[in-house]
């Protein structure tokens, strides 16, 4: 649970936004505390906010920030506010994200309301919309009891969170001088995974939910499962490298110790691929890519559009997933993997969700084709709108 005296102000916070608290969702390592026992600690509280609610609400968010003592972190541009909490050298600090299709163009902040921006988040949409309330109970600044409920983002859509910021901290896109930093932050996003995976009572639930939240962006889901499984699918994955770091940095360097952080990093690299789906739907996805690279691969594409404009079919048909060429499938697989003979013998090893998720993968993918003025005629059932 969120400790003290971090609650007493999260729980200030909540009172005074009284409606408007729906639509601010815990993110981060706060939300895990309602996911995770013994959860890390972490003395920020981050928001993802519902920019389209706020900006219809009366209250204006400024105000009331203002009212209770918070004040604009320097050179945060506005989606961090902090305060200080009386009689403790601690400060109450809040972040801000928002959906990242609301921001600003040329700029990584979305306008919230006057004064208060966020920081764009990807899959923000996505993380608002698998949220949940969960009570949370204390007492206010004053002493009095209080109890509410707050909005929490879902342990799947946290997954999904963490890895892509796992990503982008490991690559280091803010440069050099970030470097130390962004790797520190990389070994705690692999550490968070893990917690939160290993957390789960239900596995199988888990890669429903995991797999069915990106039924509105086909596109990002894909992409989240191949971090997922570039990162830890092996023990030199870079994920299960950071994760040993994390461990490493507080363990004694001793023969029991390396045994121990052994034994760990094979545990966490079987519960997080026990969550992903298996390698043939990587398979496929990389052939839905190459049969829609119409300027790398234009004779592939041909093949495929050939195929479904002969049977009638349209791209975004279902039906369209089981025709994909087999020649897509020569470079799909790893050395050492089996090479699959078409997309629909393998189809039928793969669960309903991920069957759903390379649906709407293909749709998504497709669409470069079905607005590319040369082919629609050449191909206008295949392509059709």
């Amino acid at each position: 649970m969120i400790p003290e005296p971090q609650r007493t102000y999260l729980l200030e916070l909540m009172a005074a936004l009284g409606s408007a608290a729906n639509d601010f969702i815990l993110a981060g390592a706060q939300a895990m505390k309602f996911t995770v026992a013994g959860a890390r600690g972490t003395k920020d509280v981050d928001f993802l906010l519902d920019v389209i609610a706020l900006r219809d609400e009366p209250l204006q968010l400024g105000t009331i920030l203002n009212r209770l003592g918070y004040a604009p972190v320097e050179g945060a541009r506005n989606f961090q506010f902090e305060k200080p909490i009386p009689h403790s050298p601690e400060t109450m600090r809040i972040e801000f994200m928002a959906p990242e299709e609301y921001k600003r163009r040329a700029d990584f902040r979305v306008d919230v309301q006057e004064g208060v921006h966020a920081r764009a988040c990807m899959g923000g949409s996505i993380a608002v919309a698998e949220s949940t309330l969960e009570p949370l109970a204390g007492k206010l600044p004053s002493g009095e009891p209080f109890s509410t409920q707050v909005r929490v983002t879902k342990p799947h859509a946290l997954v999904m969170l963490k890895a892509l910021a796992l990503r982008d901290r490991y690559d280091n896109i803010r440069g050099p001088r970030e470097a130390r930093h962004d790797r520190e932050e990389a070994q705690t996003h692999a550490a968070d995974i893990v917690a939160i995976i290993r957390a789960q009572t239900n596995p199988n639930e888990f890669r429903v939910n995991l797999i069915d939240q990106f039924r509105s962006d086909p596109q990002l889901g894909v992409r989240v499962m191949r971090i997922l499984h570039d990162f830890f699918r092996d023990a030199g994955a870079p994920g299960l490298t950071v994760y040993r770091e994390h461990l490493a940095g507080s363990a004694p360097a001793d023969r029991n110790t390396q045994d121990a952080l052994r034994r760990e990093l094979d545990q966490a690299q079987r519960l997080v691929i026990t969550v992903l789906p298996p390698a043939s739907f990587f398979a496929v996805a990389a052939a839905i890519d190459d049969s829609c690279d119409w300027d790398r691969l234009p004779l592939l594409v041909e093949d495929f559009l050939s195929t479904l404009d002969n049977a009638r079919i349209a791209v975004t048909n279902n039906l369209a997933l089981k025709l994909l060429p087999v020649s897509a499938f020569g470079g799909a697989f790893g050395r050492g993997d089996v090479l699959l003979g078409s997309a629909s013998e393998t189809l039928q090893d793969l669960p309903e969700e991920p069957q759903n998720l390379l649906r709407g993968y293909l749709t998504a993918t497709s669409a470069i084709l079905r607005a590319n003025e040369e082919l629609r005629p050449r191909y206008p059932h295949a392509l059709r709108q």
